[in-house]
Order: structure tokens, then sequence, then C-alpha cells
């Protein structure tokens, strides 16, 4: 029990936390717009590569410093990039009137293929996601057993399935609310605001991780 809490705990302040990918899946849930598909992608992503973490290559890359500096520098660059484009966005959407389908589709998929797309795009090309994964989580289960893993995995997963389901789905209550141009404006304000604290704590490791090297 107490490897299976360790395993939510750790979730928790990885997963519930507005990134690029959660961004994405709060804009397409507010938007009502094949919330189900992103979900799925969201969790078969986390299932596999939480999975290799775990169970396979995450303990090795945790232990080396040149991994988690290379992929920091690429993830502070795709943060900073993202801020970038959430404060354009915002600037956008407060010069509108009224929501145009033009400006809403820019941050949302308004088709199937394209929100599955995004979802992966987001997921798999964040570097962010190899650093929570591979080098935090790798780093915590290498320490662990055989049958220890597979609970503090299944941990893991569990609160996975609780927040995408939850933000998927429950932000809808929120919809009315963003009919207005200045709320999704106030949405991708904060959304660039986090992304700008991201980088600043992962640069802040970067540095320090580059006077041990």
């Amino acid at each position: 029990m107490n490897v299976f809490l360790q395993g939510v705990l750790l979730g928790i302040s990885l997963i519930v936390v507005i990134g690029a990918q959660n961004a994405f899946v709060l804009r397409q849930a507010l938007a009502r717009k094949h919330i189900l598909s992103v979900i799925c992608v969201c969790l078969v992503c986390d299932i596999v590569v939480m999975g290799f973490s775990v169970f396979g290559i995450g303990g090795a890359i945790s232990q080396g410093s040149v991994w988690f500096f290379l992929l920091g520098v690429c993830g502070v660059g795709f943060l900073l990039y993202y801020a970038a484009s959430s404060f354009m966005m915002a600037y956008t959407l407060l010069r509108a009137h009224k929501l145009h389908q033009d400006i809403e589709s820019k941050n949302i998929a308004t088709t199937r293929a394209k929100a599955i797309t995004m979802t992966l795009a987001l997921t798999l090309l964040n570097p962010n996601f190899y650093i929570d994964t591979f080098i935090i989580i790798g780093g915590v289960s290498a320490s662990l057993d055989s049958s220890a893993k597979g609970v503090f995995f299944l941990g893991l997963i569990g609160v996975s399935f609780v927040w995408y389901f939850g933000v998927g789905y429950g932000a809808r209550v929120f919809s009315s609310f963003f009919q207005s141009p200045r709320a999704w404006a106030a949405l991708e304000c904060f959304t660039g605001c986090i992304m700008c604290a991201l980088c600043y704590g992962l640069g802040t490791m970067l540095y320090a991780t580059y006077m041990e090297m």
C-alpha cells in the first residue's frame, strides 16, 4: 500500500499541472470537440512511456546527467515556444469581438484526426514529458523490486485515468463561460504564464546540472 501511495503522490505531482498536454485537453473539453479520443491517446501514451520508465530504461537514463541536460535544453525551447504561442493567441482573442471559427480552430482540433495528431505531438514531442517519466519516475522506481514496481505503476496510471477523465468531462461545466473571447484570452494568458514558470524552474535545474558536469 505504501508503494501504491508513493506512485499516486508522484503521479499527482507530475500529472496534475497545467502543461502543454493538459492545456490542450482543457481546450478540447471546453469546446466539446473529440474529448474521448484525446483522453484515450493521453492514457495510451502514459501507459506505454511510463511502463518503459518503470520496468525498462528509465532507471539507466535517470543516472545520466548528460541525458537530463540535453532533454532539458529541448524542454526549455519547447516551453518558450508554447508560451509565446499562448500569449499571441491571447492578444488575437482580445482584439476579437466574438469567437470566430478561424480564431477558435487555431488551438482547438475540430476533426478527430487532427485531435489525435495534436495530442500525440504535444505529448511525444514534448521533452518535459520524458524528463518527468524517464528522469523522475525512472529514478524513483529504480530502487524498487519487481513486484513493487507493478504496484507503483498502478498508482501512477490510476492518477492519469482520474485526471484526464476529470478534466475532460468536468471542464464542460464551465463551457458556457468560455463563449467570450476574453475568457479564452484569460485562459491563454494563464497557460503562457505557467509555461514561463515551468521554463524558469527547468532552467534553474539545468544550471545546477551544468555546474556539476
